[in-house]
């Protein structure tokens, strides 16, 4: 398992279907497809859209993806800052 460099969190890698690897917290999530419009990565890459089932909605017809690291890392929140 990997860390993230900003937090040190523990984190995975998924190649999207363009070929980037996108870091990805560890822990799937059941996503409700037309309750939202975040985007997840499954495990073969492809991104699904709509919204985290709260722990009451999960069933096991959702769709199940992970969450890209950049939307809970506590240290990415707020202006990204680069590097010039």
């Amino acid at each position: 398992m990997r860390r993230c460099k900003f937090c040190g969190a523990e984190i995975d890698w998924i190649t999207n279907l363009e070929g980037k690897p996108v870091p990805v917290d560890p822990d799937p999530v059941c996503v409700i497809e037309d309750g939202g419009p975040e985007e997840f990565l499954d495990d073969m890459g492809a991104t699904v859209t709509g919204r985290q089932a709260a722990p009451e909605e999960e069933r096991r017809d959702l769709a199940v993806a992970f969450v890209p690291h950049r939307r809970t890392c506590p240290a990415l929140r707020g202006p990204v800052r680069r590097k010039m």
